[in-house]
């Protein structure tokens, strides 16, 4: 057998090292198609978060409170998979159109046991009952907003302006864990950047030819026409709205929105929180890490 001669072996290495590169740059092609492919721009991104929302809210108003006062499973749950209210626990995925009966048996009526096996049946078909082919079956409807400078700017200040308008008189009850924090100053019962970081918007209709002012949280479609009592900002909330969820150090993120926007907007006086709950002081400085978001 011949030795292999200098210049082919030379011209071996050539050749592995070409063909290594070859190999470097089709993988970095390949990754890049990938994250074109799975990444979609930031604009559309947001594009797409906004139609998410829209959607949700428009399903969120099908389900009347005459027809969904005491189901276990809340609007929430249905509406971010295509479920929309049709009748008495009876819903319809807006895509797909199949129906889904959400009846369960009266809690008095079985043993606990039983009711929750129930629960967990309709939860499943929450998922299953879709057609094979439809989109909520396997991608629920998604927005996450995180509670950033966007965030004040696109959302929290236009539903601040929304409490600028003549005649009106808001009167709310201040949650305890925002009075007991202001020393030496009162905090207005009308205060619109309360109303504002939990979740209420200002809006007018024309009932029996007077106008009224009307609060809306579009996270849970709670309304109410506003009177002459004080009205609860946070226990008027549907009991599933996501403003009162918690981040993950625990802290209402109602606390965290209204935070953010006292410190920004008015002065907060000395000792301000220093009487805070340890966990809203724990998570002080992490307010970046929390995010508005419908899914459950």
């Amino acid at each position: 057998m011949s030795a292999e001669e200098p210049g082919d072996r030379v011209g071996s290495e050539v050749s592995m090292g070409a063909l290594h590169e070859m190999k470097r740059k089709a993988r970095e092609k390949l990754l890049s198609l990938t994250q074109t492919v799975s990444s979609p721009s930031a604009a559309k991104r947001c594009k797409m978060n906004s139609e998410s929302f829209s959607t949700y809210k428009a399903i969120l108003k099908s389900y009347k409170f005459e027809l969904w006062a005491g189901n276990e499973i809340n609007p929430r749950e249905l509406a971010v998979h295509g479920w929309e209210c049709k009748g008495r626990d009876q819903v319809q995925c807006i895509t797909c159109k199949q129906f889904l009966c959400t009846s369960l048996p009266k809690i008095t009526d079985v043993a606990i046991e039983v009711y929750n096996r129930c629960i967990r049946r309709v939860r499943e078909q929450i998922l299953s009952s879709h057609l094979l082919t439809c989109q909520y079956r396997s991608k629920p409807l998604e927005y996450k907003h995180d509670v950033d400078d966007n965030f004040f700017n696109d959302v929290v200040l236009p539903r601040i302006a929304t409490y600028n308008v003549e005649g009106l008189t808001l009167r709310m009850t201040v949650p305890e864990v925002v009075a007991k924090n202001v020393e030496g100053t009162k905090l207005s019962s009308g205060d619109p950047v309360l109303g504002a970081s939990l979740g209420w918007s200002i809006e007018t209709e024309e009932i029996a030819g007077r106008k009224h002012f009307v609060a809306v949280c579009e996270y849970c479609a709670r309304s109410f026409v506003l009177g002459y009592t004080d009205f609860d900002p946070v226990k008027t909330h549907q009991r599933w709205c996501p403003l009162l969820g918690v981040n993950d150090d625990d802290i209402p993120l109602w606390i965290v929105i209204y935070r953010r926007m006292s410190s920004s907007m008015h002065q907060e006086p000395n000792g301000y929180w220093e009487s805070c709950p340890s966990c809203v002081l724990e998570g002080k400085q992490e307010d970046s890490a929390t995010s508005v978001n419908i899914a459950t």
